[in-house]
Order: C-alpha cells, then structure tokens, then sequence
C-alpha cells in the first residue's frame, strides 16, 4: 500500500518487543518466560508478534479464547499455546485437533477434559487454574475441594502446571499479593508433583518467591508497564501518527467541534487530522491532549469525532505542518500510559481499541 493514501499508521518496533521479552527472561533465571498474546497482542498484531518471539525462544503463548488459539496455531507449529477461557462443552475435538491446551477454571471441565483423554486413549495435556483472589476464572474454593476428593480423574491428564492470576501485582506493597502467594502455596502442598506459574508482569518484578516454574507477562512485553524505580526498564513500541487533511483560520471567540466545548481565545491556525474515535483515538481526550509535529506540541481542541481530530497549530513554526504532513499522537515520549492518564483509563484499553482503519507498519 502507497502511504500517499494513507490517513493513519500505526508502527509497531518488534525490536522493542524482543528487548522486553529478554529483559523480562533475564530477570527469571530459573524460570521460564511466557508471553500472553490476547487480544491480537493486545492488539498490535498477533500474527507478526508471534513468531518473532518464537525465534528468540519463547515457546510458550497464551490467548483468551479458543478462536485466538486455532489463529495462532495457524502461525505456530512447534510452542504450546494455551486457551485461558477453558474448555466448552462441545470444543473438545478442535483442541485435540489443533494441540491446544486448555486451562481448566472449573471441576467440571477437568471431567470433561478426563474423559476426552480416555476416549483418545491417551493423557492429553492442561493447566489447573486456581482462583485465589481476582474472582474470575479459576477453581473457587468448593470446586477445589471435589478436585481434591476425586484426585484420580487426573490421572487421565498431562497436567502441565498450576496457575493463579496476582490482583495486585503492580502495586509491590499492596497485602494481597502475599495473601494470595500463601494460598497459592497451601493448593500446591496438596499437588506435590505440579509445576506452578503466578506471576503477570508485575508479578515479575516482586521478589522471586513469585516467579515458580512460569511467568506470564503480558503487557510488559509491549513496554505497556512502568516498573519500579531501580529495576530493569521496559521500552515503548508503537507510534500512531495522523495526516493533516486541512488547515484553516479561526477567529477568537469561535467554538470548535460538537457541542461547541471549546471557544478560541485567539486568533488561531487549527489543522484537521484523519482519525478519529473509530480509530481508537480516545473521546475522553477532547481537549485534554496534545499530538506533535515535527516535536512541536499541537494541543487538541473541541471533541474528537469519529473520523477526525482538531488540533491547535498556532505556536508551531508554519514551515512544519502542511497539508499531507503527518502528525505524531503516540510516540516515545506521549505514550500510551500518559494518554491513558489523561483519559482516565488504561493503557491497554486504548491499544486493543485500534481500529482497522489504522495500516499497522512492523519494523
């Protein structure tokens, strides 16, 4: 595609990925590191992602839901891909089918899964996954105990390991993160020969009595993460950028946008961008951000529309925007986390939010 007929783009460093996932690796010596790729790689693109973090050694992956599973099998012949909604009713065959390993959140898909095992003839593999505190996915406590009284239904499964999901990993000194560690711990003493994996990102950067067998980061490996002070950093890996359609004069007093929410104080230059809430450039931004042309600071003014954005070019040098000239709303600098902020929300909210419309550049 011409990028002459480009609105929007949307570049996507895979190099920063893989520093991430090794900075992330090397901080688990005695662990392995997996990497979670739901959501199309919190959607930055699972399809690109995917085997470049295979080449450099990651041989385990985790998707939501099973449709995110037969995809990235598609991708991936050799590494275990692991479906962390479980297993429906029904779904069986293309598991088995596909070598998809579900992780099994409740008593009932372990029958469920025992009895496909016993039906191929042989032990097929899954993950226990046991809520000790998120309230979400997982084994609650009842189901804990009829695992624990029917133990011999796993002996028709390769169970691979025991997760948990930390509610407050990024938080070092929130309680509950050792709260839910000393659970985790007390279902383990009961399953002595399983492998265990608790940690998220944040999990990562709590001491090493959360690490166990497998981390699973996945925010991290997209620099979507700020970790403590001192600790190894995580670098971003996206750029959005819009192209400037027009550019006109406004007078002071006049209102920009829907709602007329904003009024001009001035006399001022405003130049139209291409994108707009369709694309994933957040509503909640209207007049609380800012985009940068040639590194200059272009606040946004008026609500952001569906298919475009007003931005202030008044203070900016006319020699550095132009019409056709692009427009950076995501950068080194403005990241995904700063927007977040200013949006109230999180930064993997905005980026799964990326719309089609954005033509997604690797490099």
């Amino acid at each position: 595609m011409s990028l002459l007929t480009l609105l929007i783009l949307l570049e996507i460093d895979i190099k920063a990925i893989i520093h991430n996932y090794k900075t992330l690796q090397a901080m688990l010596p005695r662990s392995t590191c997996g990497a979670v790729l739901k959501a199309d790689a919190y959607g930055l693109g699972m399809k690109e992602i995917a085997p470049a973090l295979s080449q450099e050694g990651c041989q385990h992956f985790f998707v939501a839901h099973l449709e995110e599973g037969l995809f990235l099998r598609a991708q991936l012949k050799e590494p275990s891909i692991y479906v962390l909604s479980g297993l429906l009713p029904g779904a069986e065959d293309l598991f088995v089918e596909n070598a998809l390993t579900p992780v099994l959140n409740d008593f009932g898909m372990v029958e469920n899964w025992a009895k496909e095992a016993q039906r191929q003839g042989r032990k097929l593999p899954c993950v226990l996954h046991i809520d000790t505190g998120m309230r979400r996915n997982g084994f609650d406590r009842g189901d804990v105990e009829k695992l624990f009284k029917a133990l011999s239904v796993l002996e028709s499964l390769d169970v691979k390991f025991v997760m948990s999901h930390l509610v407050s990993s990024h938080a070092s000194d929130d309680p509950l993160n050792e709260q839910q560690r000393d659970l985790f711990e007390s279902f383990l003493k009961r399953l002595p020969q399983a492998k265990a994996s608790l940690a998220d990102t944040g999990g990562i950067y709590l001491d090493a009595t959360f690490h166990y067998d497998m981390a699973r980061p996945g925010k991290g490996l997209f620099g979507l993460y700020t970790p403590p002070a001192h600790t190894p950093p995580l670098v971003g890996c996206l750029k959005v950028l819009g192209r400037i359609l027009q550019i006109r004069t406004a007078h002071k007093g006049e209102s920009v946008g829907y709602g007329a929410s904003y009024s001009l104080t001035r006399d001022s230059k405003l130049a139209t961008l291409g994108i707009g809430f369709a694309d994933g450039y957040d509503r909640r931004l209207s007049n609380n951000a800012f985009v940068e042309i040639q590194g200059f600071k272009a606040p946004v003014v008026g609500r952001i529309s569906m298919d475009y954005t007003v931005v202030d070019v008044t203070d900016i040098p006319e020699s550095l925007y132009y019409v056709g000239g692009w427009a950076e709303l995501i950068n080194e600098t403005l990241t995904l986390d700063v927007l977040a902020q200013a949006s109230g929300t999180i930064s993997r909210e905005l980026s799964t939010r990326f719309g089609a419309r954005l033509y997604r550049m690797y490099r």
